[in-house]
């Protein structure tokens, strides 16, 4: 019975086995089924459980443009239009009239060396306009000698120094340039600040070199004439022709009036005088006369009477007392423009 039990029992489980596995086979579809399944697959409805997502309109790009090339042009370069200078010289032709460079001097030897110069600027020299020493060796010239007359930007001038050669052999060169009535110097060159020169040698032997002649005006140039009436304690300045001049180191004389005796004149700053005659003295006259530094007074006024004068810039001249009015003492003036 036992057995029999048993024998039922696996009869069963080996049933229930058999039906499970057929459960759970696979079915096979066919290739035509499938590609069905696909299509309806697609054609679902997407509205049906799906979440749309809006399509993005992306905005058009941009088309570039090109950037037109610009033309860069240099400008014409203009040149500067330079503002002449009032006061410039330039070189004559020649411009050593006398005294090439080089030339051989004996110790001691006076000469006159001349240079031609030529007013390039746009201003007149006039006569308070000088020759004046710059630099070098001055060669015992005066170093400032005013112009003879006066050159009109065009003109030409001779200019002439009185110089004298060192004792001592060797070369020696004078440098000089033209001053004007501020005492402003200008030259010669590009810029008109270039000196002009006399360049010597001095040697005991001396080779004799022909020089060229300078002209000799047998009269002298008058460089300043006027006349001034003088007040009690005016001062007077014969070389610019100035009443109480504001540099007081520039006046030649000082007029006293009420003193005792009435009138008295004083010299200063150097200038020399001596009296001369009742008639108009030349140059030659004036040399004669005794200067010095003394003071002229009287009590009466010598109408008429000339004096001869060196003033403090050493040109020599004439006064003439004229008369005394109104308490003015009346004088006319003439001073040479030589030294």
């Amino acid at each position: 019975m036992k057995k029999v039990l048993i024998a039922c029992i696996l009869i069963w489980l080996l049933t229930a086995c058999t039906g499970d596995q057929r459960m759970t086979d696979t079915p096979t579809q066919d290739p035509a089924g499938l590609q069905g399944t696909e299509s309806a697959q697609v054609t679902v409805d997407p509205g049906a459980g799906h979440t749309v997502v809006p399509t993005q309109t992306l905005p058009p790009v941009s088309t570039w443009t090109a950037v037109p090339t610009i033309e860069h042009t240099r400008p014409a370069i203009e040149t500067p239009t330079a503002e002449a200078a009032c006061d410039q010289a330039a070189a004559g032709h020649p411009i050593d009239v006398t005294i090439p460079d080089g030339t051989v001097m004996a110790p001691g030897e006076a000469f006159s060396k001349t240079w031609r110069l030529e007013n390039v600027g746009t201003c007149t020299w006039t006569t308070l306009y000088a020759l004046t020493f710059f630099s070098g060796n001055s060669l015992n010239a005066h170093q400032v000698n005013y112009l003879p007359a006066e050159v009109e930007p065009g003109e030409v001038i001779d200019v002439t120094v009185d110089v004298e050669a060192p004792m001592t052999v060797g070369s020696y060169q004078s440098n000089w340039m033209l001053s004007n009535p501020n005492g402003e110097l200008f030259g010669i060159g590009p810029n008109g600040d270039a000196p002009f020169w006399v360049q010597i040698e001095v040697a005991y032997t001396v080779t004799s070199t022909p020089q060229p002649t300078a002209t000799v005006t047998s009269t002298p140039v008058v460089y300043l004439s006027g006349s001034a009436d003088l007040g009690d304690g005016d001062q007077f300045d014969l070389d610019a022709g100035e009443l109480n001049p504001t540099d007081a180191t520039q006046a030649d004389f000082v007029y006293q009036n009420g003193s005792d005796p009435t009138h008295i004149m004083m010299t200063m700053n150097g200038t020399v005088w001596g009296v001369f005659a009742e008639t108009e003295p030349t140059l030659g006259d004036c040399d004669d006369v005794d200067l010095t530094g003394n003071a002229i007074s009287f009590t009466d006024v010598p109408a008429g009477m000339y004096l001869c004068y060196q003033t403090s810039d050493s040109l020599p001249g004439w006064m003439l007392i004229v008369g005394f009015e109104d308490a003015k003492l009346a004088v006319r003036f003439l001073t040479w423009a030589v030294q």
